[in-house]
This record gives structure tokens, C-alpha cells and sequence, in this order.
């Protein structure tokens, strides 16, 4: 998915990781090219002790500031240190907005994305993925209005608020062609956004009478505020998230997804998932899962 971001590029300091992310090593290389090693990574990163990843901590559970103590945290920092221990480097997170992250790792800045990013054929045309968690997209509402949406139907006429930077833009419009104003009920009314926390907004101000967000997200914020929101209706379809790597770059790809299966195979991918009730998204990593 895609999300807004506006903040300049910048390398997550080692105070501000202390604890969780260890002392980050220097930074490699600007391109991922070199013979095979051990780990199976370039030798310019191999060498280096170091993996850049990239990484715009605002999508909460799967990557975020945690408020009191201003470390990045979530489940993508922690499966990307479980990583990148099996390759044999420390992780070195690169915090950019995230509308720049495929760009910079197609361009070097960073060797790798690792940050909620969906595997789609249209971005499979620039840079490659190796997907590692299903995600899954979810209709909510206020809580005083979720028992108003008791089937697909029941949305039809609706106002939902959507981000239009992300996937879920895409799926509500199929989803309105298949079941509402495509089969001669009334429309679903979108109200695009920029981001998931204002179609939220536009939920609390009563704008609009439904709304759609990763349900990793959504779950993060009921649990903060039980009271508020509220899931209805089945999940839409689920995709996957996946590691970006350079288009082309077997070589890395190939490392990141050896070293993932290690991760799910010793235990860790799973345990991390749980601790963040996620563990339904839990998958086997392949590269560009998603197929036309």
C-alpha cells in the first residue's frame, strides 16, 4: 500500500534504536553488484556488515514510533533483524516517506524496502519482491453504526473513505462494480484520502458512513481505542507484503527470501507474528508471489 510522507530521508540513529535494533554498522555500497559470498549477498554488502533498509515508520503494527521511548518498532523491524542475523550483517534502517522507497531502492540509496509495501504486477514492472505476510484489507465503522452493515449489499449507497494512495482504492471500486453500482443497486460514494488516519477522521466526523484500512492497522488502533471502531463485513481479498528489492537483482533477491525461509523455519517469523496478533498472515516467502 502507499501512504503520505513528507519528511526529508534520513538514517535512524543508533541512540534512537538502542536495544532493539543494535549498533547499526556503516553503510555499503551504492549498488548491489559483486560476486556470491557465504550469505549469498553482494560482496559490496556482504563486506560492508551492513544491509540498508528501507523504511517509513507509520503504519502501525507493522512498523511505527513507539510514543514512549521514540524507538521504531513493529513486526517488519523485527522479522528484518531476524533476517538479516541469518545473513550475517546488522540491519541498518533508512527512514524515508514512503512514496520514495521504490524509488530508492531501484536507484541504490537502499539495497532493500522492508515497509508494509504490497506485491502488485504494476510494480513488479520496476522492482521485484519477495513476499513474506498476507495482508488483508477491512471494511470498519463507528461502533453506534456497525450493526447497520450486515451484508455485502448493505453497503451499496454509502459513503466510504479510502486512501487513494493505497491498493484498497482499487479494490473498493471492483468490489462496487461487483456487487453495487455495477449491478444496478445504488453506488458506494468513495471520499478519497490521503492517508488512512484521515479516512478515520472522516469516519469520527461523521463524513462518512464506512471506511476501508489494512486490518493490521485497524487492529492496532482498536486495541488502543476499544470503543471507538468497529469491523464489518468479510475482509476484502488479502495481499501480500513483500521485501523490494532492485528489478532484476536475483543475486539479493535470492539471499533475502534463503534467509527469510531460515527465519520462518527456526520459529522466530512465527513468534513475532503472534506477539503482535497477526499470526494469520504468517506465509512461506516467495519472489514476486503475485501473478498477473
Amino acid at each position: 500500500m502507499l501512504r503520505k510522507g513528507t519528511k526529508t530521508p534520513r538514517i535512524l540513529t543508533a541512540a534512537l534504536l538502542a536495544g532493539l535494533l543494535g549498533t547499526a554498522g556503516c553503510a555499503g555500497g551504492s549498488t548491489n553488484t559483486g560476486a556470491p559470498n557465504a550469505s549469498g549477498l553482494p560482496d559490496v554488502v556482504a563486506q560492508s556488515g551492513t544491509i540498508r533498509i528501507g523504511m517509513s515508520p507509520d503504519l502501525p503494527p507493522m512498523e511505527f514510533r513507539d510514543e514512549a521511548t521514540g524507538q521504531v518498532v513493529g513486526v517488519d523491524v523485527e522479522i528484518a533483524n531476524a533476517m538479516a542475523q541469518q545473513l550475517g550483517v546488522k540491519a541498518e534502517f533508512v527512514e524515508q516517506p514512503f512514496d520514495q522507497l521504490l524509488n530508492s531502492v531501484a536507484t541504490g540509496r537502499v539495497d532493500i524496502v522492508m515497509s508494509g509495501l504490497s506485491d502488485t504486477t504494476e510494480r513488479q514492472k520496476t522492482v521485484d519482491f519477495v513476499d513474506y505476510f498476507l495482508s488483508r484489507a477491512q471494511f470498519y465503522s463507528l461502533q453506534d453504526r456497525a450493526a447497520e452493515f450486515t451484508s455485502p449489499e448493505s453497503l451499496c449507497g454509502k459513503k466510504l473513505a479510502v486512501s487513494k494512495k493505497t491498493d484498497y482504492y482499487l479494490m473498493v471500486q471492483k468490489y462496487d462494480a461487483e456487487t453495487c453500482g455495477g449491478k444496478g443497486r445504488p453506488a458506494i460514494e468513495l471520499l478519497p484520502t490521503d492517508s488512512g488516519s484521515a479516512a478515520r477522521l472522516q469516519l469520527e466526523q461523521r463524513r462518512a458512513d464506512v471506511a476501508v484500512q489494512s486490518g493490521e492497522n485497524l487492529a492496532f488502533f482498536e486495541k488502543k481505542d476499544p470503543a471507538k471502531f468497529e469491523t464489518v463485513l468479510e475482509p476484502l481479498p488479502g495481499k501480500p507484503f513483500g521485501v523490494v528489492v532492485k528489478k532484476g537483482d536475483q543475486q539479493m533477491a535470492t539471499a533475502v527470501q534463503k534467509a527469510l525461509t531460515a527465519v520462518v523455519d527456526n520459529g522466530s517469523y512465527q513468534a513475532i507474528l503472534d506477539k503482535w496478533g497477526l499470526g494469520y498472515g504468517a506465509t512461506r516467502p516467495v519472489v514476486n508471489g503475485v501473478k498477473p
